[in-house]
């Protein structure tokens, strides 16, 4: 197997970078495809927390080389000061971390824009603030900064001026906020452009050489399949293609297929931000849960909404991204609840309804659910208890695929493989 991809099969903070991290010890390359610095993946190796948002997690091997691909969009400071945290942490030098020269960059501008629209918009879509919506909105309208322009001050000029007078009208009329001048802009990203120039390349180009060498590459994504920006429950999305698709288009794999597509799950749901949630609790087991998982985003802080795990939500994330394994996560989380229960249908408008399809109005979705009796397995003695079993294999039934690995905790001794992945 030469090639795998990482993707979150709910709505995020599944525990990627976990798992990420793990089969990076297997694989020569670590490529993330989408996103930005809004994804927030915890590492735990030895009592010690390792955070990365934009840097991939193969990072922490250092004879792994990273990959920040050109569907990425890249803050520069927010890069060189997670780079400087993660120096403190493993080596890392320009030989083993590579960013895409055709990687958009996030600009001061996109970062007041998002916080003006979210604070003052009607409607909240649950952004981070971060300027990730507004900096793809300008890729795709082709008045984006891409990584290379950093390099060269003349065409950070041109490249900035191109929609500067449009947005300086916007800021000054209808959010009334000062923003800097292009020249003060151009300064602040140039030096950060010959900050990071060491490790710039271009990335497509890398990774269709490493292919041709025999070199295994894993795929990472960020936030999960529900949030994609086509495949997610819209608009409460991110802006980029977070499912499989995402990694053609924002990393590439040169001639290839992904052989190995593993979808990262929590064994209950989670959801940071607004948007519909049919399993989700309001309950004490809602709140013991959220407490107990310590459900607070690893980006934002913010409190994340808990329910039982959503079947026709994973069946759907299968579909769409071609998932053909699952990474089960926080199982211990689950251990020694009094009542456990798996949304296993939907009743909508008196029909059962098994996949979350996107016709399927989420909120008027009533789940349906299949009660477990609850496990009270300390997941140390290796041997798993029949009450585990039957929670298990009734996830692997429904979805037609294995759960090939599991977690019962933070740290890499704390996960379980069910299956090879070589």
């Amino acid at each position: 197997m030469q090639t795998m991809a990482i993707i979150g099969a709910q709505w995020g903070d599944e525990g990627k970078g976990k798992i990420t991290d793990l089969l990076a010890e297997q694989c020569d390359l670590v490529v993330r495809y989408q996103g930005g610095h809004n994804a927030g993946h915890t590492i735990w190796v030895n009592g010690q927390k390792t955070v990365l948002h934009v840097i991939p997690s193969g990072v922490l091997h250092p004879k792994c080389l990273s990959v920040i691909g050109h569907g990425v969009v890249l803050e520069p400071e927010n890069f060189l000061n997670e780079l400087s945290k993660i120096k403190g942490v493993t080596n890392v030098t320009p030989d083993n971390l590579k960013i895409s020269s055709t990687a958009t960059v996030i600009t001061s501008f996109h970062k007041l824009l998002d916080g003006a629209r979210e604070s003052q918009g009607p409607e909240k879509i649950g952004t981070t603030g971060k300027g990730i919506g507004p900096a793809y909105e300008d890729k795709v309208s082709r008045r984006g900064i891409k990584v290379k322009d950093l390099l060269d001050k003349d065409t950070l000029v041109r490249r900035l001026s191109n929609g500067y007078a449009e947005k300086a009208i916007l800021f000054k009329h209808l959010y009334h906020i000062d923003i800097p001048s292009i020249d003060e802009e151009v300064e602040r990203l140039y030096r950060y452009g010959e900050a990071l120039k060491d490790y710039v390349t271009d990335t497509f180009s890398l990774i269709d050489q490493k292919l041709s060498e025999g070199k295994r590459v894993l795929y990472e994504g960020a936030q999960g399949i529900l949030l994609d920006i086509d495949y997610g429950t819209y608009p409460y999305v991110t802006s980029s293609s977070t499912a499989g698709a995402g990694i053609y288009t924002g990393a590439g794999i040169p001639g290839r297929r992904v052989e190995e597509v593993i979808g990262v799950a929590k064994a209950y749901t989670t959801r940071v931000g607004e948007g519909p949630f049919p399993t989700e609790l309001f309950d004490e087991i809602g709140n013991e849960i959220q407490t107990k998982g310590n459900e607070f985003g690893a980006t934002t802080g913010r409190k994340r909404r808990c329910g039982w795990l959503d079947i026709p939500l994973l069946r759907y994330s299968v579909k769409c991204s071609h998932l053909t394994s699952i990474a089960l996560t926080k199982l211990d989380i689950l251990s020694h609840i009094k009542e456990l229960k798996v949304c296993y249908a939907y009743e909508v408008n008196g029909k059962v309804v098994d996949c979350a399809y996107p016709g399927i109005n989420l909120y008027h979705a009533k789940p349906l659910y299949k009660e477990f009796k609850p496990f009270t397995d300390d997941f140390a003695s290796g041997k798993p208890s029949k009450e585990f079993e039957a929670y298990m294999n009734f996830i692997q039934e429904c979805l037609g695929i294995p759960v090939g690995i599991y977690a019962y905790g933070p740290d890499r001794a704390q996960v379980v493989f069910r299956q090879k992945y070589s």
